[in-house]
């Protein structure tokens, strides 16, 4: 059977038959060569309750402490951040406080707790807590402490 094809042109339909072929073969190859995912850590918290201990001016400051239980499997030996700030009324106090919480695999329903700064205003009666946990702000809740 004759060919009319140049020695040229048929260098260049093989050619791209051939790296047609190659990206067919790379677009429908299976994935097992990609790397695995990374676990992502679980990372949440509760705030339960809410425990003053009030001033007693001028010789000494109250303080508020918070706290609940918290989940973090992010690796051992990192931690994440708990902030508050809260308020009084009644007299008018405003307590905060921060901490660092571990994590770890284990590290599910834990205890937390984080006690404010000393606060020469601080009573007992209703209080209102803003938590951030890991850098994000929770919706604010009301206790009696």
């Amino acid at each position: 059977m004759p060919s009319y094809a140049s020695p040229t042109r048929r260098r260049a339909a093989a050619a791209t038959l051939i790296c047609l072929a190659a990206a067919a073969a790379l677009t429908t190859a299976p994935t097992a060569m990609a790397a695995p995912a990374t676990a992502q850590g679980v990372k949440s918290i509760q705030l339960q309750w809410a425990d003053a201990q009030p001033a007693n001016p001028p010789f000494n400051s109250g303080t508020l402490t918070v706290g609940g239980v918290y989940t973090c499997t992010e690796p051992t030996g990192t931690s994440v951040t708990v902030t508050f700030s809260a308020l009084q009324i009644l007299p008018t106090a405003t307590p905060t406080g921060s901490g660092f919480l571990p994590c770890g695999p284990g590290v599910v329903d834990a205890p937390w707790q984080v006690t404010s700064y000393p606060d020469p205003n601080v009573h007992s009666g209703y209080t209102t807590v803003f938590l951030t946990f890991d850098g994000q702000g929770l919706l604010p809740q009301q206790f009696t402490a």
